[in-house]
């Protein structure tokens, strides 16, 4: 130990919604750990965020859970359509709830003043260096100062520095996501009359593995449009430089109404980011370090990574706490049900469905999905973790659709 050494129980590298909700559900489980854990950023809250800020209800269900009221300016959305290779699709569910949609740096500058009401300090605009460990603790190096727990938190994103120290530095299940903001009239503009956000998933039959997006939000209270497109296999196009122009152009062609050709010479300004997916082969833990939200990888069919990040911040802190109290299996318990446990079966389901739907047979799977109203009630409502759908193993999915079908039940 150095002078400069800070000792805490758990330290986590990263203080967006992965590390965060993993500091509140430990709190919340243990109470007596306030004032025990550290979560170490690079930048400052409120600090910009590149994602689209779509809320699915399965992450309300998480707020709800810790007392955490959304109080930041958001856009509800209950109705959705999806552009396809074989048609069009229409997602609503009714008027229920599909998505609310934030803006990330209010977001997280929301669960960072959660997470210091509880007794967790966040060490902001410290970069973490390295990660080592042995048999009595694992140290956090930063440019400041050196941090020692009993568990290391690797929270810190696709591109984590705590996964490339502890574990490995593959890039084969990085894909790329581009956006732009767009002010528009909300009189005037579909997602803000009907409270609907767009998918575009045609890009596919020309090579994209992903979609285009069109969500409703709020910058600084004016009515923008946030408009992307996902690459899941972005790294094909790389070696020639083609990955971004052709994200670019497909994103375009998909919103031919919007004013984005400056994109193409750009007048426009645009953020590309990287999203890591879940690859059932990967391991999450090592040692006393654990992976978690992105920098575990997230859904690998939309890149959604939000409530992703609440789940395994509920279940590594249920394994954490555990481990304190002595039990020295229990981490590897959560390396567990990542793979094994519901999440880890939904997101071998999502990654299912990438490989077929972003494949050479995508129209034939985009045909199957088009054919049947209620299993797309129901796919959404399994997607969204509507009343925790989600968690269901998939024979009761199976006759709850079934039931639906034949007695006109309830899918939820």
């Amino acid at each position: 130990m150095t002078e400069s050494s800070r000792q805490f129980d758990v330290v986590i590298a990263g203080a967006g919604p992965a590390g965060l909700a993993t500091a509140l559900y430990l709190v919340k489980q243990r109470p007596g750990l306030g004032g025990r854990i550290v979560a170490i950023d690079k930048a400052e809250h409120p600090r910009f965020k590149v994602c689209a800020g779509g809320l699915i209800p399965k992450t309300m269900l998480a707020l709800d859970e810790l007392g955490i009221p959304l109080d930041v300016p958001a856009v509800e959305v209950i109705r959705g359509e999806a552009a396809t290779p074989v048609g069009n699709v229409d997602l609503s569910r009714g008027g229920d709830m599909l998505a609310t949609v934030i803006r990330r740096d209010q977001f997280d500058a929301m669960l960072a003043r959660a997470a210091t009401d509880a007794g967790v300090e966040i060490v902001q605009r410290t970069r973490v260096l390295d990660v080592t460990q042995n048999a009595d603790s694992a140290r956090v190096s930063t440019d400041a100062t050196m941090f020692e727990a009993q568990v290391i938190v690797g929270a810190d994103g696709s591109g984590s520095r705590v996964r490339r120290a502890v574990f490995d530095a593959r890039k084969e299940t990085i894909g790329r996501a581009l956006m732009t903001d767009v002010a528009v009239d909300p009189e005037r503009t579909p997602e803000f009359t009907s409270k609907r956000y767009r998918f575009d998933f045609r890009c596919v039959s020309r090579g994209i593995s992903g979609y285009s997006w069109s969500f409703p939000c709020l910058i600084a209270g004016a009515p923008h449009l946030n408009v992307g497109i996902y690459d899941q296999r972005a790294r094909e196009f790389e070696e020639n430089g083609g990955a971004q122009s052709r994200m670019i152009a497909e994103l375009i062609a998909a919103f031919p109404e919007l004013p984005l050709d400056g994109l193409k010479r750009r007048e426009t300004r645009w953020h590309s980011f990287p999203i890591r997916w879940f690859n059932p082969a990967d391991s999450y833990v090592s040692g006393r370090v654990i992976l978690a939200g992105d920098a575990a990888g997230v859904d690998p069919l939309m890149g959604e990574g939000i409530s992703c990040a609440f789940e395994h911040g509920k279940l590594a802190a249920a394994a954490i706490c555990k481990y304190l109290d002595g039990d020295s299996a229990a981490l590897r318990g959560y390396n567990r049900a990542l793979h094994q446990d519901w999440i880890g079966r939904k997101m071998s389901k999502l990654a299912f469905a990438a490989r077929n739907f972003y494949g050479p047979r995508h129209r034939f799977f985009f045909r199957i999905a088009n054919v049947s109203r209620r299993a797309q009630e129901l796919g959404v409502d399994w997607y969204n973790g509507a009343g925790h759908l989600d968690e269901l193993p998939t024979h009761r999915l199976v006759a709850r659709w079934a039931r639906a079908v034949l007695l006109g039940e309830s899918l939820r």
